[in-house]
């Protein structure tokens, strides 16, 4: 990875892929701060969705070719050894930067997104939207609010919420440690393993159990039925309140840290277990969802269908028949 470098409030960045304006708004702003205070803005750390990077501070010739103007090169000079680069949008990257607000790493966030096209309404991007009013996140959508929090409160921000750079991920619920890649030009990237390596046997495997609140019944009936079969499992994750409940009526799935539990659905816990998805952590995903009671953050579950989607070794079962019947057919079969 290189060099830890000393500790410091980190700023999420993004922009909607599909509109030069946002893109175009946001290079100009870096460059506009840069020149105005360059040592303030030394004081933060940038973690910017792959996509945005690579559209403004790399200029790639697909972007040129959209009508996209990248930072003029002081700036990509700036901002290189300050930024740490997640995935592509398509590889899950907003997915992993909700994840870095969830996780207290990251207390501010510029999303420039436009509402002109429907992509501001993708889940993910909802769900870090969600999530940053959920988790206290100084959040500013457009040139003038960042402009004015830059004069008026960086000054006492760049302190808000100190963390280690260049941006590290630690999965707790499978004891994974995402570092990031030290880059020819002196940045830094986070990448997902391009395809998950199943393991063969079921004693290797990771699942994560996820329940919406009128299943919770369900799914405790469904660990008690197979409390033999998930005992089998490496680890079993759940969101918090499912885990505590699965834990309490199943309870030899305590022995040993057996079930690690992330935070509740609203608070994050269904990204947590989609950020596990994308990097490798998690092999099989059990939800039962509520088709009849819409939940305030059907979001999040959208997010770990698309986790799955793009991790697409991942058995998902998206429902207690076919949770169900994949443990009487595969796990019992292999007992």
């Amino acid at each position: 990875m290189g060099q830890t470098l000393e500790k410091k409030t980190l700023i999420g960045v993004l922009a909607s892929h599909d509109s030069p304006e946002k893109n175009n708004a946001l290079a100009r702003l870096l460059e506009g701060l840069r020149t105005e205070k360059e040592d303030r803005l030394s004081s933060f750390h940038f973690v910017f969705t792959g996509g945005t990077y690579e559209r403004i501070i790399l200029g790639t010739d697909k972007a040129r070719e959209e009508g996209i103007k990248p930072v003029d090169d002081p700036t990509k000079d700036f901002f290189i050894p300050r930024s740490t680069s997640l995935p592509s949008r398509r590889d899950g990257g907003v997915t992993v930067l909700a994840y870095s607000v969830v996780q207290r790493s990251c207390s501010i966030l510029w999303p420039f997104l436009t509402p002109v096209t429907a992509h501001w309404l993708n889940p993910e991007n909802l769900a870090l939207m969600r999530l940053s009013d959920q988790w206290h996140v100084k959040r500013l959508m457009n040139s003038g609010s960042v402009t004015e929090w830059f004069r008026q409160e960086a000054e006492t921000d760049k302190a808000r919420n100190l963390r280690a750079t260049p941006l590290e991920l630690v999965l707790p619920g499978t004891q994974l440690t995402i570092s990031p890649e030290r880059c020819a030009d002196g940045g830094y990237r986070i990448s997902r393993p391009s395809a998950l390596d199943v393991p063969k046997k079921v004693e290797d495997m990771t699942i994560a159990l996820i329940a919406h609140d009128d299943m919770k019944a369900r799914m405790i009936e469904f660990a008690l039925d197979y409390e033999t079969e998930l005992g089998r499992f490496a680890r079993v994750l759940a969101t918090g309140t499912t885990g505590r409940d699965v834990g309490d009526a199943a309870s030899s799935l305590q022995q040993g840290n057996k079930i690690y539990r992330y935070h509740s659905g609203p608070k994050g816990g269904d990204i947590e277990i989609a950020t596990e998805v994308l990097f490798g952590g998690c092999h099989v995903v059990v939800f039962f969802i509520d088709p009849l009671h819409p939940h305030p953050h059907i979001e999040d579950i959208r997010v770990v269908f698309g986790a799955c989607m793009i991790q697409d070794q991942v058995r998902m079962l998206t429902n207690e028949m076919q949770g169900r019947e994949w443990m009487e057919r595969v796990v019992k079969r292999g007992t």
